[in-house]
């Protein structure tokens, strides 16, 4: 099968004609640019997930937005219902990208930031790729501590940001970091009491993570979206991702949840899922 139309841009850059519009992707990225230069759309079985968590209502909040790989398809089927979405990227790269595809595609419902979301305000830091060699750009986790050739970021807390804004979803991606944002957001999820959708993909935290929820009041279900999509976009069949697959979890408020459909509960906190499987960061 050809390859989805793409146009380069600038060294490293192509601007693709996907599923969800034209996105502005690194050529690099063996994760994310790689799908949507050969397929024309990344993580597409999250996003389809994520879609059907919409009709919660209220503002949905996305902390680890990257390129816009997920904030795309959330906005535009947001704009449908006159909501918005707010967006954190931290690594100024992203960010850029980010904005990008939102401006390409006429994107206005989304308000986005170029900060990382955590239990304190202040700054935090990451080692910044070479965005112009083969890497997991994805894949940067933020660390507090400053150090020789790391990049500085401003950090927020959600609670801080956010104030009184009536919360739906919040889904985050943010490579270790998800308890210090959940910590930061408490006031937010007691508030709001919003769907959550969160990875958890580093076995030495995910005690910590899971029974942080259960004591905050969420049922739990694991959910592992593979990188691959069979039904692409671009229609071909060549899988280049293997089994890989992301571990997140669907959290629901326990008052009010039922049942997720087709999910495996979150039954024993110090058990990770992680055990037979490979995992590629998004």
């Amino acid at each position: 099968m050809p390859a989805p139309q793409s146009i380069e841009t600038a060294p490293g850059l192509r601007l693709v004609q996907g599923r969800h519009g034209w996105m502005l992707a690194h050529a690099a990225d063996v994760f994310i640019g790689r799908s949507f230069i050969r397929y024309g759309e990344c993580c597409e079985q999250e996003v389809q997930f994520l879609l059907q968590l919409l009709r919660a209502g209220g503002t949905v909040v996305e902390v680890g937005a990257n390129i816009g790989t997920h904030t795309v398809p959330l906005a535009r089927a947001l704009a449908g219902q006159q909501r918005r979405l707010l967006a954190y990227e931290p690594q100024p790269a992203m960010f850029r990208t980010l904005c990008a595809n939102l401006a390409v595609n006429g994107i206005g419902n989304v308000g986005a930031q170029a900060a990382a979301c955590g239990a304190e305000p202040g700054t935090l830091y990451f080692d910044a790729p070479d965005y112009r060699a083969r890497g997991n750009f994805g894949g940067v986790a933020m660390q507090r501590e400053a150090a020789a050739g790391r990049t500085a970021v401003r950090c927020l807390r959600l609670d801080d940001d956010l104030g009184s804004e009536r919360v739906g979803l919040l889904k985050m991606d943010v490579e270790g970091f998800e308890l210090e944002v959940l910590r930061g957001a408490a006031g937010t999820l007691a508030r709001c009491r919003p769907l959550l959708y969160l990875e958890n993909d580093r076995a030495e935290q995910s005690q910590a993570l899971i029974e942080w929820l259960w004591a905050a009041g969420y049922a739990l279900w694991w959910h592992f979206p593979r990188l691959f999509n069979p039904d692409n976009f671009a229609g071909d069949g060549e899988n280049l991702f293997d089994d890989i697959a992301s571990y997140n979890m669907l959290a629901l408020p326990r008052a009010a949840a039922t049942e997720a459909k087709g999910l495996a509960p979150v039954a024993d906190s110090r058990q990770h899922p992680s055990h037979g499987r490979r995992k590629g960061q998004q």
